[in-house]
């Protein structure tokens, strides 16, 4: 990893740490009293009728008065309304955040690597593609292992193949054989927009079914990774303000829809303090992820 982008992959607690990934009122109208004398009439002029005077106990408002209040009571009706409105748009994003998070759940697991060396391992994220078995996640979770084990939402573990690993675009897929799997939903990536909201899902720090949101910051971002000495560019990611933490590495960055739309892979670091910046995190696209994996994947599976 270059010093501008971190991987979001968490390693098993026996990796040492060079080896960890480093990387979200009314208005009162005011009384007016009648006349205070009335208009005399000439000596020529009948005395006009007296106009009724109004009692000690009732005063008249003003009209200027009575629309000002008028305008203030249409202003609070305004204000309410839009408080209400307000109310219920953030009351239908909570009912649409908890709906997708339960739906995509089952789709999300955890992949575990281990290797041949001392305090050699990983622990990071994938999504179930079909439901023959086939998984994908990020090559750096698995590059250089040798044995998987992937844990379900249901908390059931099964060992895993790995059947493709493409270093130089960070993906990788693995297999394995389990009953009543959940295909995630995987949605066209160039329809994403700047703006909208986002939710990534994995294992974070190791604790599986985790889920943060966020919103997509960026389009086609692109960062530089290094990979047995070889340094590779990715191209044509998501940026997400959603939290991207070690062990997020191939989970999911879904959209409202529960659809699949970028797999989390690199979190961006300060240089000034070589730490990872927050709120700043790069997925790889869904489109760009269907393109990779379609060559490990048999047609129909």
């Amino acid at each position: 990893m270059n010093d501008t982008t971190s991987h979001p992959a968490t390693p098993s607690a026996s990796v040492p740490s060079s080896d960890a990934a480093t990387q979200v009122g009314v208005s009162h109208t005011k009384p007016t009293s009648g006349p205070s004398s009335a208009i005399q009439p000439s000596q020529s002029q009948q005395a006009p009728t007296p106009t009724p005077q109004p009692s000690r106990g009732l005063l008249r408002a003003h009209p200027v008065w009575t629309a000002l209040v008028a305008v203030a009571a249409v202003a609070v009706a305004i204000a309410l309304g839009f408080a209400a409105g307000h109310g219920t748009a953030s009351n239908d994003l909570q009912a649409s955040t908890i709906s997708t998070i339960s739906a995509t759940d089952p789709s999300v697991v955890q992949v575990q690597g281990r290797g041949s060396g001392i305090g050699s391992g990983s622990v990071g994220s994938g999504e179930i593609l079909t439901s023959s078995g086939y998984i994908v996640t990020n090559s750096h979770v698995v590059h250089g292992l040798s044995s998987f084990t992937v844990l379900l939402s249901t908390g059931q573990s099964v060992s895993a193949q790995l059947v493709g690993d493409v270093p130089a675009q960070d993906l990788a897929v693995l297999k394995i054989s389990a009953n009543n799997l959940t295909p995630i939903a995987v949605g066209d990536s160039s329809q994403v927009q700047v703006g909208e909201y986002d939710i990534a899902m994995g294992s974070p720090l190791g604790l599986e079914q985790s889920a943060t949101a966020g919103i997509v910051s960026a389009l086609n971002r692109e960062g530089k990774e290094v990979v047995d000495g070889k340094t590779y560019t990715l191209t044509g990611m998501i940026q997400t303000s959603a939290p991207i933490n070690p062990g997020n590495s191939g989970g999911a960055l879904v959209n409202l829809q529960g659809q699949l739309i970028g797999i989390p892979t690199l979190s961006a670091v300060d240089p000034t303090t070589n730490v990872a910046a927050n709120g700043i995190g790069y997925a790889i696209s869904s489109n760009q992820m269907e393109t990779i994996v379609a060559k490990f994947i048999p047609s129909g599976s």
